[in-house]
């Protein structure tokens, strides 16, 4: 009995999974593209990079958000990104660039690098600051993304997914609703990306 009860369990959690994974293809490629640079060319140019490295021309809108999130997973690492340190302030296109050259960084680098490169194929990504909820107990300071679609906003989190491990996509295209308990006290990030319309 035992047995049954977990197969029926691990049965659930995949088909939970498979409908997020179509409901959040669905969303993000009927959602209506504005493509947005940061303005600052030096941010500009290792985002178009990156994107021409990660995506093609083919690739749905979903494919490409989908490589953007598993580029930062599977290619970044979390600690100091003291490449932003040779940037006069600390803004989102100094922590973008820092974080898609250097490879390594906190929450914010993660955050604006994801908002950077998803803003470039033309969402309404942007970044925003909270508590989320820590693996001990308790909550702490976090940055996250969010992305809006028809009005309504959408988590995306690759510095969590990273740390919970990578091939989980927990925080991806999922609302504050459906992650209970995880964050709480957002509000925009100023400064770094914030909402384009």
């Amino acid at each position: 009995m035992k047995k049954f009860l977990l197969t029926c369990a691990a049965l659930m959690i995949l088909l939970t999974g498979s409908a997020k994974a179509a409901d959040a293809e669905y969303l993000l490629n009927n959602a209506e593209l504005y493509p947005t640079w940061t303005g600052e060319d030096y941010c500009d140019e290792i985002v178009w990079q990156t994107l021409n490295q990660i995506t093609y021309d083919g690739m749905t809108t979903y494919e490409k958000v989908r490589a953007c999130y598993d580029y930062l997973v599977y290619n970044c690492s979390y600690g100091d990104n003291v490449l932003r340190l040779d940037f006069p302030e600390d803004n989102g296109t100094a922590r973008a660039y820092g974080m898609l050259v250097g490879h390594v960084g906190a929450c914010d680098d993660y955050s604006c690098a994801f908002a950077a490169l998803i803003r470039a194929i033309g969402l309404n990504c942007y970044t925003v600051y909270g508590q989320t909820a820590r693996a001990d107990g308790g909550y702490t300071g976090h940055i996250w993304c969010v992305i809006v679609i028809d009005g309504v906003e959408y988590v995306f989190d690759p510095q969590i997914d990273d740390n919970i491990g990578a091939g989980v996509y927990y925080r991806f295209c999922v609302t504050h609703d459906e992650t209970p308990g995880s964050y709480y006290g957002s509000e925009v990030r100023w400064g770094y990306f914030e909402p384009f319309y």
